[in-house]
Formats: structure tokens, C-alpha cells, sequence
């Protein structure tokens, strides 16, 4: 039952397997791309598999050119390239990708190896690789079949180098080290916000400070070590619950784990930068918010608009609720920015807030008038850039916490991938309690930005209709993060960020 809910929960953003499922897939021809090797007096043999879609590129071990590129097509989604033998060779899955070479890339393994020589032994020989599958805890990808088991293809060891002309796709420690300032919401264990500053170094050394939890200041930590994959995956020391992911300008992260006091929690940091005003707070701003309280009364979500003007007074225009209660439509509140982009509230001294880079996502804790605790997201209205639902199409990474059942207060993380059409397709999902399943399902986009789910199940049967009626969702102006609150129908509320 928990899976269900979790996948319900997330369905707003998305599943991640399908990023990884790199080496798979469809149709493809040798690379003729530049840097292609081509190897006298060798033979060829072909490899082939299955992924959830997008390119999957093959590198000569020896020369860090490319030998081979393509892009997996057909229902499932197949590729195929033909490759001299003699060489060795790594295989990328490139996902999102867009003018040249940019988009994430996930290293294809097998087991400790991402080497492959492929001998003349190899040759006339068609290697299928099978379904080629992600494993977001380690940033890469893995083959169904593992290609040892072909004539002629041996493990040739590991080289976690990335070839020069994919280097401007990879995330490296450099796009982590910095300041963050973060907000999280923790549902289980110490229910409650926390606000703090997390500083890394160039090695990935961390720590936390000036942390405040439900406005009473928390011990600091140190020498708390990160790692980054060349995808965007972040893991933290020997910590297995902690999971996140750098947005895809290298200024956001959104992560879920369990903290040190057994609740489950997401967390969104934002990298400290630029030079903020006054001004830069007014507009029109759509939120999601999640209340996380002891029980199903005392917790829930929230959506609407809001308006902030001069001199900083913010008005709540339109909202709708888990239980209907419009009531603070028309309400107000005073709200200051500081030049480091941090945002408070006169008269809340619980409100705690920050701006992102780009000055069109904000992201505030603080405790509501029933003394239960909300974390919040903003993000301003986009007139000039209009949406549509083929904007969905691509591959959502997706962090999520459920409040409000004391059964299922758990984190999760996962992968969508949408197609032009809406419908979504998950894999990679993975909860506090375990790995789940999820079916496909239907997303749709208006003019503004707004998302709305309908149609087909999840788990191992059909969707709870309370999901698709509640699930309310919103896109950023550049279309790269979404942001989603609903009931999951089985007593949970839910929060998601997905980025793509």
C-alpha cells in the first residue's frame, strides 16, 4: 500500500529509470557523427538493447572520441549500432538533450565495469543488451544482458573519465561546491521545518549551519562529505537515504532523506548568487504548499495565486485546499527581501524564505496559524511565454514527502518520462520503505502553466480518483522544474518537485 500512495504521489513529476535506461535502444546506424573511429583491417559487430528513450552514444576507450550515436525509436524503444571490433569502448545514455551536446548523461556499467573491449571474436556477433535500466543511487546505467556473455566481449576495467566533447553535460563537485541555503519539511520523527546554510568545498566537503527546526536553533554538522555523479545525482557521505539532484542551471537541488531524528523529510536548497531587491518580489506568484501536523486533521496542502506589490504587501487571490476551505482568499501579509536573495515577514517570525538565481522560484517554511508546519513553493506567473502540454515532453527527476498518515509519512524519488502527448511512464521509483512500480499515466498543460493528471493506474491497480481530482501542478517559465500538491486517497498529502 505504501508504494501505491508514494507513486501516487509523485506521478506529478517524475520517474526516473527511464533516464538511466541509456544503453537500450532504437534503430539506430553506425556513428557518423564527428570523431568517429574507424579501425583498419577489423571486423564490426552490432550492439543492440532496449531504453525508455532518448540517445545513447558509444565512446572509444583509447581516443575519448565518439564511434558510435543514436537515438532509440519504436514502441518499446530500441537501438542499434554497429561498431568496429578491436576497440574498446564506453557507452553514455545522453537524456534531455539539446543544442550540441547539452543535456544529463548517465555512464552504462556492468557491475563494476564500464569498459568493454569487444575483440574479432566479436565479429558478425549481435550483442543485446536487453533493457538497459537506471540506478539512481549510483548515477548510471545497467544492462538486462550482460554483454561478457557474447563471444568476444571482455570487461576492460573502469574509467570514470568524461570524454572532452560530453564534458559540458556532465555535473562535476565544481557545479556543487558553493553556498545553499535551504528549507525542508520533515513529516515524521521531529515533525517540523528547518531552515539553514550548507557550505561545500572543492573536495565535497560539507557542512550545515545556522540551523533553526520549528524556530529553536539545531546543532550545526561538519565534515559531512558529498558526492556528484555526471548526471546531476547527489549523495551525502555514507547516508543512503539522502538523495538529490541538481537542477539543470546548477543553482537548485531538491532532496529527500531521513534525517537524524527518524522523519522523513525533502529539502530544497538554493545556490547563493546574484543581487537581489525589493522589487524583485512583485507579481504574480503561483503556490503549492504542504502542512505537515501529528495527524491526517492537522496536516494537508494547499494551491493558488498570490499577488505581491509595493511596498511589499502580499494578497491571496485564489487557493483551493484538501478540504475546500477558502478562507484565506483575500488575506494578506508584509514581506521583505534581503539582498542575498533571503525573504522574511514582518509580524511571522517563523517565516523563512529564498529566491532562486533566476528570481522566478521562491521557497519559504514557516508555521501557520494552527501552529502546524508549511513548506511552501512559489513560482511567478509567465504571461509572455505561453505552455503546452508537448512542454511535458522529456525525463522528470522527482523527490516528494507525504504528510498526514501516520502509516505513510515517507520521502520518495523517481524518474517520469512524458511524451508529447502527456502520458507518462515510470521507472527507478524508490520510496523510504523499498523500490516500487508504477503504471503510466495521463498529464495534460494549459496556456498558463497549469498541470492536471487524469486517467489509467498505478501500483497494482487502477489510480485512486481523489488523486486525479486533487493533483494540482506548475511548470516554471523555463520549463525545466514543475511543482505538484494532492491527496494520494489513502489518507496522505503530497509535495513533489520534479526536475528535468
Amino acid at each position: 500500500m505504501k508504494s501505491k500512495r508514494m507513486i501516487k504521489g509523485f506521478l506529478s513529476i517524475a520517474v526516473m529509470a527511464l533516464l538511466l535506461a541509456a544503453c537500450g535502444g532504437g534503430g539506430g546506424t553506425t556513428g557518423d557523427s564527428s570523431g568517429t573511429v574507424a579501425v583498419p583491417g577489423t571486423g564490426t559487430a552490432t550492439i543492440q538493447g532496449q531504453v525508455s528513450g532518448t540517445t545513447v552514444i558509444a565512446v572509444d576507450d583509447d581516443t575519448d572520441l565518439e564511434a558510435g550515436r543514436v537515438t532509440a525509436s519504436g514502441t518499446p524503444k530500441t537501438f542499434g549500432m554497429t561498431l568496429p571490433t578491436g576497440n574498446a569502448y564506453r557507452f553514455y545514455l545522453m537524456e534531455n538533450e539539446g543544442a550540441g551536446n547539452a543535456g544529463r548523461i548517465y555512464p552504462v556499467y556492468m557491475g563494476s565495469t564500464n569498459v568493454f573491449q569487444m575483440t574479432s571474436a566479436a565479429n558478425n556477433h549481435t550483442i543485446d543488451l536487453g533493457m538497459v535500466s537506471p540506478d539512481f543511487t549510483k548515477g548510471n546505467a545497467f544492462p538486462a544482458n550482460n554483454p561478457m556473455g557474447y563471444p568476444g566481449v571482455m570487461a576492460g576495467g573502469e574509467n570514470r573519465s568524461i570524454p572532452p566533447f560530453l564534458s559540458g553535460a556532465a555535473f562535476s563537485m565544481g557545479d556543487l561546491q558553493g553556498t545553499w541555503d535551504f528549507n525542508s519539511l520533515a513529516t515524521s520523527g521531529t515533525i517540523g521545518w528547518m531552515h539553514g546554510v550548507l557550505f561545500v568545498d572543492n573536495t565535497g566537503m560539507g557542512g550545515m549551519t545556522s540551523l533553526i527546526r520549528n524556530g529553536m536553533p539545531w546543532p550545526s554538522t561538519d565534515n559531512v562529505p558529498f558526492s556528484m555523479f555526471p548526471c546531476g545525482i547527489v549523495g551525502m557521505g555514507d547516508d543512503n537515504t539522502f538523495h538529490g539532484f541538481l537542477s539543470k542551471d546548477k543553482t537548485m537541488m531538491a532532496a529527500t532523506w531521513t534525517d537524524n531524528t527518524g522523519g522523513s523529510a525533502l529539502m530544497i536548497f538554493r545556490k547563493r548568487g546574484g543581487a537581489f531587491a525589493q522589487n524583485d518580489l512583485f507579481g504574480t506568484w503561483n503556490f503549492h504548499r504542504l502542512t505537515a501536523g501529528s495527524d491526517h486533521a492537522t496536516s494537508g496542502w494547499a494551491s493558488g495565486t498570490m499577488t505581491m506589490s509595493s511596498p511589499g504587501t502580499a494578497i491571496v487571490n485564489a487557493i483551493q485546499t484538501h478540504n475546500n476551505d477558502m478562507s484565506e482568499v483575500g488575506s494578506s501579509f508584509f514581506v521583505s527581501m534581503g539582498g542575498d536573495g533571503i525573504v522574511t515577514s514582518s509580524g511571522d517570525n517563523t517565516f523563512h524564505g529564498v529566491m532562486s538565481q533566476d528570481k522566478n522560484m521562491m521557497v519559504v517554511t514557516r508555521t501557520g496559524a494552527s501552529g502546524h508546519y508549511d513548506l511552501m513553493v512559489l513560482m511567478r506567473s509567465d504571461a509572455g511565454a505561453p505552455y503546452s502540454t508537448t512542454d511535458l515532453t522529456g525525463d522528470w527527476m522527482q523527490h516528494g514527502v507525504i504528510s498526514g498518515n501516520p502509516n505513510d509519512t515517507d520521502w520518495n524519488f523517481g524518474q517520469m518520462v512524458m511524451d508529447p502527448t502527456g502520458q507518462a511512464a515510470f521507472n527507478g521509483m524508490m520510496g523510504r520503505t523499498g523500490a516500487f512500480s508504477m503504471q503510466p499515466a495521463t498529464f495534460a498543460m494549459n496556456s498558463s502553466g497549469v498541470i492536471t493528471m487524469g486517467g489509467t493506474g498505478m501500483g497494482g491497480g487502477m489510480m485512486n480518483p481523489m488523486m486525479a481530482q486533487t493533483y494540482s501542478g506548475l511548470m516554471n517559465p523555463a520549463k525545466d522544474l514543475m511543482v505538484a500538491t494532492f491527496s494520494d486517497g489513502n489518507g496522505g498529502y503530497q509535495l513533489g518537485i520534479g526536475m528535468k
